[in-house]
C-alpha cells in the first residue's frame, strides 16, 4: 500500500479531542532507517510492518506492507525489537473526510504529541491547508521517524524541535 502523509507537532489537543475514536499502541523495531521493520500492538490487534521510503531522504512518502500477527508472535517478537515506544492514538476528523492521527506518546516521550495525516490522492494532498491547532511542519524531519523517536527522550526532542523551527523560520 502506498501512504503518502504530513506530519505536524501539536501544540494544543482540539478541545473535543475525547470524542474521538481512540486506541493505546505498543510498537517496537528491529530495524533502523530508512526501512525500518516494525511490530505493533493496537488494542489487542497485532501487526508486522515494513516501511519502504519511495524516494531516499522523503518523509511523507512509503511503501508500507503489512501483515497480521497473533498476539503470542507479538509478545515473542517484543523481546527482541531493538527499541520502542508506546502512544494513544486518536482518529480526529477533518475537512473533506480526511483524518487527522494525533499520537500522544508515553514514558520517555510524555510530553510530545504529533499529528499525521494520510492522503487518498495527489491532488487532495496538493490543497491540504492545515487547522489552526497543527504546529510545526514536520514531515521531513528524520528525528520525527517513529522509528527515530523511539532512540529519544522527550528533552531530546525538544532541542530537535528548536533546531528545526530556527530552520523553518529562515527558509521562509
Amino acid at each position: 500500500m502506498l501512504e503518502s502523509e504530513y506530519s505536524y507537532l501539536v501544540e494544543k489537543l482540539p478541545e473535543d479531542i475525547e470524542k474521538s475514536p481512540k486506541k493505546e499502541i505498543d510498537q517496537g523495531y528491529f530495524s533502523d532507517m530508512p526501512s525500518p521493520l516494525r511490530i505493533r500492538n493496537q488494542d489487542g490487534f497485532c501487526t508486522l510492518t515494513k516501511k519502504i521510503p519511495l524516494k531516499e531522504g522523503d518523509h511523507s512518502r512509503y511503501e508500507e506492507t503489512e501483515m497480521p500477527i497473533k498476539k503470542e508472535e507479538f509478545d515473542l517478537f517484543w523481546p527482541v525489537c531493538k527499541k520502542s515506544l508506546s502512544k494513544t492514538r486518536y482518529y480526529y476528523p477533518l475537512e473533506n473526510s480526511l483524518k487527522a492521527e494525533i499520537d500522544v506518546y508515553h514514558g520517555k516521550l510524555e510530553g510530545l504529541m504529533t499529528v499525521e495525516v494520510e492522503f487518498p490522492s495527489e491532488e487532495i494532498r496538493a490543497a491540504f491547508r492545515p487547522p489552526e491547532w497543527f504546529g510545526l511542519d514536520i514531515t521531513q524531519e528524520e528525528w520525527s521517524v517513529n522509528s527515530a523517536l523511539s532512540e529519544l527522550t522527550y528533552e531530546q526532542v525538544k532541542d530537535l524541535i528548536k533546531k528545526s523551527s530556527k530552520e523553518q523560520k529562515y527558509a521562509d
